[in-house]
């Protein structure tokens, strides 16, 4: 409970407070430095409305923050703060402080993920290769040495990031002397101090043209755009732009992309995540001899373009149909030591395979289960259903002259199924440079060839499987991989595999091993527990369970799950069992044709659960069968 002088906070005070907490980012002398001014200066008297109140405290938080911390007389008691957050900056290297100002690309409370910043930090020359480590590597180096000094913050896994609140306040108030990003926010008027190395363009900005128009953009190197795309948003005067970050953009095109590359030569980093507008990529890309990342994730693009080996610094492709869940291409949970190895998988049947087959992070559960004997190996395996639920399998075809571009670092997610699959598989050994590798269309006939390219290769640390469903049964045995790269940390593989958890334990570096696994039979769920026995689990964000046919589910032990999700298909039955053992358990979600009696029970579960706060049920009204 949040009192106030003596007092509980109703519902939007505690919004209010929450609010001012983050602002602050956390740090207590400034919370109670506000907290002061607003008991001394800003408390409602007797006969002032409390919305009033609130628009105080709003405009405080809003209007020209820092500045107000820095300069107003009511807040000396910062000064002393401000004084040392100075010489905190000042005493950062040379090459930590401009990772520090460029984080002010991002909006506030912006989710960002760790890769894209590291590959922005590369176009950008802030990290690049040294004599013992790659550019990625020291890249990972700045990144940790922001995480130490509390700029940035982790969200529940590695892969995502925020800055703290506070701190980027701080960067935005900073001469542009010192800080070279500008942005465009809300209704700007002309300013001649918009100039400088980094624009970003907020999704809140009205557009201007008038105001883009009198920018001088002739020294600018990086574009970002939040909110609606427009094509003159960029012109023939930025030929020295090395990144344009179109992730968070919307409704970009192929001739889009067209003009793009034909005004923006220079382009080091390129990222059209997300877009499914974009079907195609243009030959003319192809010219785009400095570029270094190609983020196509999340497109509608099926085929690199043949002359894309003409691009001989490109080190990163990513690419592929399927948009992730999440944000993450890499979403999955670090392990504490080296022999002990965290799974993720999805409690699913048929209508789910398509869904958890993505390598990403999955969700796990313990069921209570009828004794018998301990299988030597998990198998996860999808149903036919698969095949008609999407119209590919994710991945994209790729030439075969691929493999001359031996600077390749990552790249994925590769298409083997198509024609000549097997010769791409062959070519694949060629890019013994490697670090991150992502393949689908595994299928019984290349699977072989694909254990030869991956048994014994010298750099590979992360792979992603999708492996295509056999109406024959299992073919997909890890173990088949005879010597297992020694340089492993995560393993992602979805489909009809087999792992063996002796085969798991002679990758001794392996740290995230993330795979899809259907429920279908009681068996199957006792194979779980089998699997849970042997690798340790922790906690689970998000727990989904989809039902096509007759399931039943027993929480016999306790799990860390916050929101677990509950999908009914048509002519499924479901129960639900034990959900007093989901500890942390915050949300429970109902959707699809589900029945009564699966609603009304867990209506008495949430009802009887021990926790003081109870789960919250929310309701998507049922389909009818």
């Amino acid at each position: 409970m949040i009192t106030w002088d003596g007092k509980e906070l109703t519902a939007d005070e505690k919004m209010l407070s929450e609010r001012m907490v983050a602002k602050c980012g956390g740090i207590l002398k400034v919370i109670v430095a506000i907290g002061e001014v607003i008991a001394k200066e800003i408390t409602p008297s007797g006969d002032e409305p409390v919305d009033i109140f609130e628009e105080k405290v709003k405009d405080l938080l809003n209007h020209d923050f820092m500045r107000t911390l820095e300069k107003v007389p009511k807040f000396h008691s910062l000064r002393g703060l401000f004084a040392w957050m100075q010489s905190y900056f000042d005493a950062c290297s040379d090459s930590v402080k401009p990772c520090i100002f460029y984080m002010s690309v991002f909006p506030a409370k912006h989710n960002i993920r760790r890769r894209r910043l590291l590959r922005r930090w590369m176009a950008e020359g802030y990290s690049r290769d040294t004599s013992d480590k790659i550019a990625e590597e020291n890249g990972e180096r700045l990144f940790s040495e922001l995480v130490g000094l509390s700029i940035i913050q982790h969200l529940e896994t590695n892969v995502m990031c925020q800055v703290n609140a506070f701190f980027h306040e701080y960067i935005i108030s900073r001469p542009m002397e010192d800080n070279l990003v500008f942005a465009l926010d809300g209704h700007c008027s002309l300013n001649s101090q918009y100039a400088g190395q980094h624009l970003t363009i907020r999704s809140s900005w009205d557009r201007d043209d008038v105001v883009f128009k009198g920018i001088d953009v002739s020294r600018l190197r990086s574009l970002t755009v939040f909110g609606n795309w427009k094509s003159s948003l960029i012109s023939e005067k930025m030929r020295l732009v090395r990144v344009l970050d179109l992730e968070d953009a919307l409704n970009v095109t192929n001739d889009d992309l067209e003009q793009i590359v034909k005004l923006l030569p220079r382009l080091k980093f390129l990222s059209l995540r997300g877009h499914k507008n974009i079907s195609h990529l243009p030959v003319s890309l192809c010219g785009l001899i400095q570029l270094q990342t190609l983020d196509v994730r999340g497109t509608s693009v099926l085929t690199l373009p043949r002359g894309i080996m003409k691009l001989q610094k490109l080190t990163y492709i990513r690419a592929g149909t399927k948009k992730t869940s999440g944000e993450g291409d890499d979403i999955v949970v670090s392990l504490p030591g080296t022999d002990v190895v965290q799974t993720t998988t999805t409690l699913a049947n048929n209508d789910n395979a398509a869904r958890v087959q993505e390598a990403l992070v999955g969700d796990d559960v313990r069921t209570s289960t009828t004794p018998w004997r301990r299988p030597r190996t998990l198998v996860s395996s999808w149903l036919p259903k698969f095949r008609k639920l999407r119209y590919d399998n994710g991945g994209v075809k790729v030439p075969a002259g691929i493999g001359n571009m031996t600077a390749l670092h990552t790249l994925g997610v590769v298409n083997i199924s198509v024609s000549g699959g097997k010769a791409i598989l062959e070519v694949l050994k060629k890019l013994t440079q490697l670090r991150k590798l992502g393949v689908s269309g595994i299928n019984r006939e290349n699977w072989q060839e694909f254990c030869s390219v991956i048994s014994g290769h010298g750099h590979l640390e992360s792979l992603s499987v999708r492996v295509e469903e056999d109406k024959e049964g299992i073919f997909a045995r890890f173990s088949d991989i005879c010597e297992p790269p020694k340089t492993l940390k995560s393993l992602k593989a979805y489909g009809h595999v087999q792992i063996s958890p002796v085969w798991v334990k002679q990758v001794q570096n392996i740290r995230k091993l993330d795979f899809g696994l259907t429920i279908l039979t009681q068996r199957d769920i006792d194979e779980l527990s089998f699997w849970i026995d042997v690798v340790p689990l922790h906690k689970y964000p998000f727990l989904e369970i989809d039902c096509t046919t007759r399931l039943e589910l027993t929480f016999d032990l306790n799990l860390w799950v916050a929101v677990l999700k509950v999908q009914c298909s048509s002519g499924s039955s479901l129960r639900i069992s034990r959900l007093e053992n989901l500890n942390y358990l915050k949300e429970v979600w109902l959707k699809g044709s589900y029945s009564d009696e699966l609603k009304q029970d867990l209506q008495r579960q949430i009802h009887e659960h021990p926790n003081r706060r109870k789960p919250l049920l929310k309701l998507e009204e049922p389909r009818s069968p």
